[in-house]
Formats: structure tokens, sequence, C-alpha cells
């Protein structure tokens, strides 16, 4: 019986929509001489350590992207106009079903946790969203040196919230990171609020199939009312 339910973060209780900016340190870092696919190649390359906690900055990111990218100008302004830029690339807004549905939860007495791979700059969302209350632990990837689908971060997340992973059910839209959830025993949620498989090309499908397929939150909460006493 589940005594948990763990919950990814982005596309799955709030999305994020781009302010232009990223678009913008594009064109800057073309203004200082570096290719536009090098600087991207750069970010997406420091973005990976980002997650992980290294560097935790959004100005240690632009300088590890700028090493990647080749660059030996030093200018620390162009570092500083960069990390303006990037700081605000995107602007998070809460799923109108995220609130009601972590309340409800809550009230059938289930502990909630959030895992979530994140950078330093997008870990305090939960807490300006007034979020953090709603859950018993949250397991960040920059600030535990971990990232899904690393099984050593789903155990982690049932052990903060003193529960086995055979008690938790897990919820997040990429496959992939669902498939690691079941892998350590964990009941598998896939959540897929765009109806589309699109968005996750990049990512590899894995063979093993869900426990649950939904397209909103209150799916969830049907489901486990419907579960109670198995």
């Amino acid at each position: 019986m589940a005594r948990a339910i763990i919950f990814d973060l982005f596309y799955t209780l709030l999305y994020d929509e781009g302010t232009g900016t990223r678009e913008k340190a594009v064109e800057l870092a073309k203004a200082a001489g570096i290719a536009g696919a090098d600087w991207l190649r750069g970010w997406r390359a420091a973005g990976d350590d980002a997650a992980l906690g290294r560097p935790g900055t959004t100005r240690g990111r632009v300088r590890r992207a700028l090493a990647e990218a080749g660059y030996q100008g030093g200018d620390d302004h162009l570092t500083d106009m960069l990390t303006g830029l990037l700081f605000v690339r995107h602007v998070p807004f809460l799923y109108p079903d995220t609130r009601p549905t972590l309340a409800g939860l809550r009230a059938r007495g289930y502990r909630l946790g959030l895992i979530s791979n994140c950078f330093g700059d997008e870990a305090h969302w939960p807490a300006e969203f007034e979020l953090d209350d709603c859950f018993d632990a949250m397991t960040l990837s920059c600030q535990v040196g971990m990232a899904k689908p690393d099984p050593d971060i789903y155990r982690l997340a049932a052990d903060q919230l003193s529960v086995a992973p055979e008690e938790c059910v897990f919820l997040d839209d990429v496959p992939l990171y669902v498939a690691g959830a079941m892998a350590v025993g964990m009941t598998g949620v896939r959540i897929n609020r765009f109806d589309s498989e699109g968005p996750y090309a990049e990512h590899k499908l894995p063979a093993i199939e869900p426990d649950l397929r939904i397209r909103e939150l209150s799916e969830l909460v049907a489901w486990l009312d419907g579960r109670q006493g198995e």
C-alpha cells in the first residue's frame, strides 16, 4: 500500500516560459566573437554539471560555458552581462491543479516528496510559490549531487520520507525518469500534459510500461482512492 507520493517538478507541478533573454545571450556571445553553435554547446555542457550543483551559480555556469566554447577573452563584463540575461531566461507558472492536489493528498494522510533535476537558480521556485510547506522532503539534484534517473536519488527521497521505495508512488512527465523509479521498486506514474511525445523526442523511451498514464493530477487522486485497501 502506498504511503508516500513523490512528484517531479517541471511539467508536472509547474511549467516555464522563455523570456527571450536566451536568444539575446546568443547574440551577445556572437558579438564577442563566439560562434552561436559553440556558445550553445558550451551552455548545454555547463548545464549538465550545474544540475548537480557544479557550479552552483548562474555566473559559474556562464564561466564554464565560455570556457567550453573556447572563449579566451577573460572579459568579466561579458560574463556579468550574460549572467544577467540568463538569470531571467524563463519564468515559472504553477498548473491550476497543483495546489488542490497536494492539499488533497495531504488530507488523505500521504507523505509528500519532490525530486527535481534543477539548477541552483531554480531551487527556490517551490518556496516562492509557498509550496515547500506542502512537502515532507524535497530532493533537488543541484543540492544532493545526483540526478534522475540515478537509482540513488530515488532511494534518497524515500529515505528522507522514512518509507521504503516499494511504499512510494512516483510521478514524472519523462518516461526515462519514471522507469528509473520503477527500477528501485516504486510505483511509476507517467503524466503527459502535452498529450504528445514531441517534447520528449530527445529521451530514449524505455521498454518498461508505467503503472499508470495520466494527463492531469485529478486522475492520480482518483486512481489512488480506488487503490485504498489493496
